[in-house]
C-alpha cells in the first residue's frame, strides 16, 4: 500500500486511461465518496508511472478493453513498478478485476486460514 501523505483515513486513487470521458466520469464518481481521494490521472503509461511513483496512491484504476482477468502487460508492469492495488475496468462487458500483491509472515498453521478469510472481507 502506498504511503499516505495526507489524511490516513482516505484511500488515494490514480486513474490511468486513454479515454478522457471515462476518466472524468470515474473521477466524479469517486469524489462523491468521502473516504476516496483522486490524486491524479494519466493517459500515457510511461508518464503515469512517473506520477504514480511520486504520488504513491493506494489504488490505480486502469481502463482496459481486455475482458479477461488474466493480468495484461500493463497490469504486470504496474504491479512490478508500484506498490498499489491495481483495479482493471472493462467498460465493454462491465467487468472489474483486482490485482494486489501482499506478503505476510506465517507464524503458525492457523495464519494461512486467517489470510484466506481476509479475502472475503
Amino acid at each position: 500500500m502506498g504511503i499516505r501523505l495526507n489524511d490516513p483515513s482516505r484511500v488515494r486513487v490514480f486513474i490511468l486511461s486513454k479515454q478522457s470521458l471515462f476518466d472524468l466520469g470515474v473521477e466524479n464518481l469517486l469524489r462523491q465518496e468521502a473516504e476516496l481521494e483522486v490524486v491524479g490521472r494519466g493517459d500515457d503509461m510511461d508518464q503515469a508511472l512517473v506520477q504514480i511513483k511520486a504520488l504513491r496512491p493506494d489504488v490505480v484504476i486502469l481502463n482496459s478493453a481486455d475482458a479477461s482477468c488474466s493480468p495484461t502487460p500493463a497490469v504486470l508492469r504496474l504491479m512490478n513498478e508500484v506498490g498499489a492495488t491495481i483495479i482493471k475496468l472493462n467498460l465493454q462487458d462491465n467487468t472489474i478485476c483486482m490485482y494486489r500483491e501482499e506478503q505476510r509472515m506465517i507464524e503458525e498453521v492457523g495464519d494461512l486460514a486467517k489470510f484466506v478469510r481476509q479475502v472475503l472481507h
